[in-house]
């Protein structure tokens, strides 16, 4: 059996940013730029303005701050500073003047501010305080020798910063699948460390919202959604787009989904490398817990900490890599040139091609002639999969196909020793190749719960369910090899130029 792709299809297409509720620990207003006239709230907002949101509608915001606030936020938002940018705005209700903390941001004509109470002061959450500890777990994270090493430090510090009862770092592979790499929890709870979760349970477009929003909280599970009011944007005549909303809603199968797990607070803070999204920080909590805006500024700049260690050390790795196989190129390519044979210079002599591109073994044709090295399959077969190969591979770039009998079939029969290739096309159009062999690695997978059963639909076709248990389940992958690391794939290109040259200047 193969790993599949379970990122689902139907998950992938749910309109996340058109849900329209909001969770109740904010409230939010939508705001025209071009007046400052709010045009939308949400039901809640009585709460900061003693005033229904029927009668907030079509008023100016400046009615409800200190004036000197009010030019701050133009100020900012003329010079372009305003998206998520906090501030501290001063809103006026039934007990009084009140302090809030304000998230603003733009979307299309409107500045959306999502709004909530700032906890008072403390010695907890003094800026010193906060420092300190922030200063303390960047110099552990920038410490760490090793991604995994890095990937640890980071979840146990998050933990003791943020309180919560556990905190995971969850890594994505190609398909989107997540892989639990590093945890820290208390005692007793379920552990997750090592097991796999099907890429439909972050589906695709709750994964492209982590590009704008760098995390994702959910203080209760069982809270009471809020409406907008009206229902329609009138900036828009459709719904909010509310992809940029830290306080946007959640659907109904999310929170069956955390209550499955048993936990009551969920938050996840994007972890990416390159801009793009590595993983993530994965945060549980048995009980309803609300971590203040401080402990998720935290989670954001640890973020940045842990991608730029996690890039760094991915970066001197690979150089590392590449400079151990550039000294190995440059003997191969010597070797060439002194025996004068390019087949016997790359395969047969004290250095060959399966130590530059680590492999069991090689196969090269070349001007109709066919030599080998290692373990390959016999020369009939090779002859098979050589016409094969002068078939499909119209490109002329080197590729690696690392479930080789799921594309070409006759290849099952010696899977064991050659499930994966790495193709170097030297001359594909007259079916010549360098070609290098990897062995099966029968693989383990320990899923968080079968993947096969993500989502389960009602008879109806439209009500579904997430599983309900996230038990280990083993899915027992066959007839792959391991991937081959970019380093490697850029000394078969280099391989490839040296080759093409050597041939084109005839001294083959």
């Amino acid at each position: 059996m193969q790993k599949r792709n379970f990122d689902s299809t139907f998950c992938g297409s749910v309109p996340l940013h058109q849900i329209n509720l909001i969770q109740p620990y904010g409230m939010l207003l939508v705001i025209r730029q071009a007046d400052y006239k709010i045009v939308q709230v949400s039901e809640n907002i009585t709460v900061a303005v003693g005033r229904q949101a029927p009668e907030i509608v079509d008023t100016l915001l400046s009615d409800y701050i200190p004036a000197s606030q009010m030019k701050e936020l133009q100020r900012k938002l003329d010079e372009g500073l305003v998206n998520k940018l906090p501030f501290t705005l001063t809103f006026t209700g039934a007990d009084g003047p009140r302090d809030y903390l304000a998230i603003t941001h733009l979307s299309g004509e409107a500045l959306i501010l999502e709004i909530e109470a700032l906890s008072p002061a403390g010695e907890e959450n003094s800026f010193i305080n906060i420092y300190q500890q922030l200063k303390y777990a960047m110099a552990a994270i920038n410490a760490a020798p090793s991604i995994q090493v890095a990937c640890e430090t980071a979840a146990k510090q998050l933990k003791a910063l943020s309180g919560y009862d556990k905190v995971m770092v969850y890594q994505f592979d190609k398909d989107w699948n997540g892989t639990v790499i590093a945890e820290e929890q208390e005692p007793g709870m379920e552990s997750y460390l090592g097991l796999t979760f099907p890429a439909s349970d972050i589906p695709r477009q709750a994964r492209a919202m982590y590009l704008d929003n760098p995390y994702r909280m959910i203080p209760n599970r069982e809270y009471v959604p809020v409406s907008l009011y009206p229902v329609i944007n009138p900036l828009t005549n459709a719904f909010t787009d509310l992809s940029g909303c830290n306080l946007r809603s959640v659907p109904a199968v999310h929170l069956e989904y955390m209550k499955n797990m048993e936990i009551m607070t969920s938050m996840s803070c994007r972890i990416l490398k390159d801009g793009q999204l590595w993983g993530l920080f994965s945060c549980h909590h048995r009980t309803a817990y609300q971590l203040p805006y401080e402990g998720r500024a935290l989670f954001e700049l640890l973020s940045d900490i842990i991608a730029a260690r996690i890039q760094s050390l991915y970066y001197k790795e690979q150089s590392d890599e590449y400079t151990k196989l550039h000294d190995v190129h440059t003997r191969l390519v010597e070797q060439v040139f002194t025996g004068s044979d390019l087949t016997e210079g790359l395969l047969g002599r004290e250095i060959n091609v399966l130590q530059l591109l680590d492999g069991a073994g090689a196969a090269m044709m070349h001007n109709r002639r066919l030599e080998t090295v290692g373990k390959v399959p016999d020369k009939n077969e090779l002859k098979d999969l050589f016409l094969w190969l002068q078939s499909t591979s119209a490109s002329g770039q080197v590729f690696q196909e690392l479930h080789l009998p799921g594309t070409y079939e006759p290849s099952i029969q010696y899977a064991e020793i050659a499930s994966g290739i790495l193709v170097i096309p030297i001359q594909p159009n007259k079916g010549e190749f360098l070609v290098v062999f990897r062995p099966e690695v029968i693989q383990q997978v320990n899923w968080g719960g079968n993947p096969n059963e993500a989502v389960r639909f009602e008879k109806d076709n439209i009500q579904y369910h997430p599983r309900n248990s996230f038990s280990i389940w083993q899915q027992t992958v066959r007839n792959t090899a391991l991937s081959w690391k970019q380093t490697e794939i850029q000394m078969a290109g280099l391989l490839r130029n040296f080759i093409l040259e050597f041939i084109v200047r005839g001294l083959d």
